[in-house]
């Protein structure tokens, strides 16, 4: 099982690296993408911009779109409440869902508590075997990665039982985390079986959907109905046989199938330290859109304007910090009697600067030099252009964020309101539903402990 858990986390690296690079954009981190390198290889493009001695620009619009969205649905949840009022707990969780929601595609939740309070888990952390549907219902192996210290894992696994404490704390020795991390920052990736937090254990959780058959005994005698497994239909031909030929009603005989959940909690060795039938699994699971198994979240769609945008920005500061701006040409020989080159400096404002220099004819006085960029002009339109392509395929119109520059009146910025709200009807509807398709009930107490191992 460690083994198949394992190979379903692998199978799942694409996906977790895509969200990386999509969660780096959208919190500003937005020249790491790897490009060609002039003398051969690959490089980052910042490093490439600072090797052409041009700065990279960072204008993250990106993140801006993701806080609009996800306020604009705390306004719609919360009725309009102002932000001092007291807000449920779930609805906080809800809202960095719906932000993990906008950046990767995914909304993952776990029912954690006697509350039953759903928590928001990292798809660094999710393991599952392929499934088809958006929701994930029809997915056979389901888990997660946790971090846990030894008192949790003694009070989870131990049911006070000294000796099996002990063979725990055996069994883990030389297991945690001793590396010393000044945060929790993920954006790395996570490691299987390396816990991310400082004396911590990496515990494996997974849920299997197995199937069982049966046959289903009815006894016209007794009127009543058992269950006996499959190996025992010769046995009960035989008592049918038996039965017809002292003239008794025959039993009747019914195949059965079921599909059932068996949870297992295992260490990266593949060490068992529980495991229970019955229950199912306490995970909650959204991907958008989920067409043919393929996952594109709203960012994604605006990576592209969001990196031209950056370009550009970075192109105009080139252009206007290689251009001369106010420098004054003055020349040598007309600097007045006790001036120094740093007083005039100073007589003449900074930033402009003086260029010293001998005239060839004597009717050469200072000047101040302006140059205009036609190139820059050009620039400046594209870079408008590309703002405006950002706002239509977002879909994050003014009007979504509170202003307008074309609305008269109130009714026409509704109506702006209504339709820019209609370009996120899908990616919000999406989220919705999996809000209100979460399992309400607590989770079911499972039914045994079979194979259990101390």
């Amino acid at each position: 099982m460690i083994d198949r858990a394992h190979s379903a986390w692998l199978n799942c690296g694409h996906m977790r690296g895509k969200r990386r690079r999509y969660k780096d954009f959208t919190y500003g981190r937005q020249w790491d993408d790897y490009c060609p390198s002039p003398r051969g290889g690959i490089m980052t493009e910042r490093m490439r911009m600072e090797e052409e001695g041009r700065v990279p620009i960072t204008n993250n619009i990106i993140r801006q779109m993701v806080k609009g969205i996800v306020g604009r649905w705390r306004y719609l949840q919360q009725g309009g409440l102002t932000p001092g009022s007291p807000l449920p707990p779930q609805t906080e969780e809800d809202a960095r869902a719906l932000e993990e929601f906008l950046i990767s595609g995914m909304a993952v939740q776990r029912r954690e508590g006697a509350e039953g309070m759903w928590r928001n888990v990292s798809p660094e952390r999710l393991i599952f075997e392929t499934f088809e549907r958006a929701d994930a219902s029809d997915c056979r192996l389901v888990g997660m990665l946790h971090d846990m210290s030894p008192a949790e894992i003694f009070s989870r696994f131990g049911r006070g039982d000294l000796r099996r404490v002990e063979a725990l704390r055996q069994a883990l020795r030389g297991c945690e985390q001793r590396d010393f991390r000044l945060s929790n920052d993920m954006s790395g990736g996570l490691d299987f079986a390396t816990p991310l937090r400082k004396g911590c254990y990496r515990i494996i959780e997974v849920w299997e959907r197995c199937g069982s058959e049966w046959i289903e005994v009815y006894d016209p005698f007794l009127k009543s109905t058992r269950r006996e497994l499959p190996d025992s239909l010769t046995r009960l031909q035989a008592l049918n046989r038996a039965r017809r030929e002292v003239g008794s009603e025959p039993l009747e005989l019914r195949h059965r199938t079921g599909e059932y959940w068996r949870q297992r909690w295992l260490t990266p060795t593949g060490l068992l330290l529980e495991q229970q039938t019955g229950g199912t699994p306490p995970f909650a699971i959204r991907f958008y859109p989920m067409i043919d198994g393929e996952v594109h979240s709203l960012v994604e769609d605006v990576i592209d304007q969001q990196k031209y945008v950056n370009r550009l920005i970075s192109l105009l500061d080139h252009i206007i910090s290689s251009s001369a701006k106010g420098v004054l040409l003055y020349p040598a020989d007309q600097l007045p009697d006790g001036f120094t080159w740093r007083e005039l400096r100073r007589i003449w404002s900074t930033p402009n600067g003086i260029m010293p220099y001998k005239r060839t004819a004597k009717g050469v006085s200072p000047e101040q030099v302006h140059t205009g960029s036609a190139v820059g002009a050009g620039a400046a339109e594209m870079l408008k252009t590309q703002l405006e392509l950002f706002e239509t395929i977002s879909g994050n119109a003014g009007a979504l964020r509170g202003r307008s520059t074309s609305a008269a009146g109130e009714g026409m910025l509704r109506a702006e309101l209504e339709n820019a709200t209609i370009a996120l009807l899908d990616v919000l509807g999406a989220f919705d539903a999996f809000i209100r398709n979460r399992p309400g009930e607590k989770p079911e107490k499972p039914e045994s402990h079979e194979d259990d191992r101390d």
